[in-house]
């Protein structure tokens, strides 16, 4: 679960694709091989909501059962035998509105093209937790590469539950003194050699099934109070940081800064080409707030947009169909 922080970034490519779920993995297939170079961003390897679900059965062609990672390793591979390259990066922050867009990844990094898929789905947390609003900056974060130097010799918490946050436990636990994995769910939502290595870490302790009650604190972060869900437990946890990954269904959508058109519930407006108000910016997925969330329906809006970019980049009257 090595965290890559190193990556040519002066490469303008043809399109670049935020999110490596269906939708993004699919328009990746797409893109590469229409012949344009492409580049997808993705926050973890079991990202989003089909990268959790546990089994699927009623994927076209994949008779199954099969995880949700699984399928989705069939799709990234796909793509990336026609030359599409993914690369690990929460994206924070875009600049869309000049013939090149820009986007900005949470350790820094900065990557050109001349369209963008927007794929990022819907996993974003609506509601916060007592004392998360009054201690953020003051030890509790949202980012293990930002801020886990912070805390070192520390004790700190994590909450989370899908493999985004065992790897920034993972790189936590390089300079904190003891970590305790809060989960809220009953099981880790992550590939079994994920969860078995980092049970094996000796200063990490889980905490499945916990509820979070309240961040604590004067200052700054002083506890961490939890209640086991099925004992009804409580306990107060004594660190000075905690970090949260936890998600929700809210679109991921923050990044864009309100330079493309979006509804009161902040779904991407699309026309029938998937590009947005925005020249070269296309979306896909769960960002479009589909009411139907399945994972071939996401997968035929990142062709679409696929089919799209290439329209848009070659200067092409119509849409061309690839086969």
């Amino acid at each position: 679960m090595e965290l890559t922080l190193t990556f040519n970034t002066d490469e303008i490519y043809d399109v670049i694709i935020i999110g490596a779920g269906p939708a993004g993995s699919s328009a990746a297939i797409y893109t590469a091989r229409a012949g344009l170079s492409t580049l997808v961003l993705y926050r973890a390897e079991a990202d989003g909501a089909l990268g959790v679900t546990q089994q699927i059965e009623n994927y076209p062609g994949i008779r199954g059962p099969i995880s949700g990672y699984e399928l989705l390793k069939l799709i990234r591979d796909h793509a990336k035998a026609f030359g599409a390259k993914f690369v690990r990066g929460k994206v924070i922050a875009t600049d869309l509105l000049g013939d090149i867009k820009k986007v900005y990844t949470i350790d820094g990094r900065e990557f050109k093209s001349r369209a963008l898929i927007i794929a990022s789905g819907a996993m974003e947390r609506t509601n916060k937790f007592r004392g998360e609003e009054e201690f953020l900056g003051k030890g509790v974060s949202y980012c293990g590469v930002c801020d886990a130097a912070f805390f070192k010799g520390k004790p700190v918490a994590v909450i989370g539950e899908d493999d985004y946050a065992l790897e920034e436990t993972e790189f936590i636990s390089r300079f904190a003194s003891k970590i305790y994995l809060v989960v809220p769910s009953s099981r880790i939502k992550a590939p079994p050699e994920m969860v078995e290595e980092i049970k094996s870490h000796p200063n990490v302790e889980i905490l499945t099934h916990h509820r979070i009650l309240e961040i604590v604190g004067t200052s700054f972060v002083e506890g961490l109070e939890v209640q086991n869900i099925e004992t009804k437990e409580k306990k107060r946890l004594e660190v000075d940081g905690v970090f949260i990954f936890l998600g929700g269904n809210k679109p991921s959508v923050d990044f864009l800064m309100n330079q493309v058109e979006m509804t009161d519930g902040n779904c991407i407006v699309v026309n029938e080409e998937m590009m947005t108000s925005v020249p070269g910016v296309f979306a896909a997925g769960d960002v479009l707030c589909t009411n139907i969330k399945q994972a071939v329906i996401a997968a035929a809006d990142g062709v679409k947009a696929a089919l799209a970019v290439d329209k848009y980049l070659n200067k092409k009257s119509k849409i061309t169909a690839q086969w």
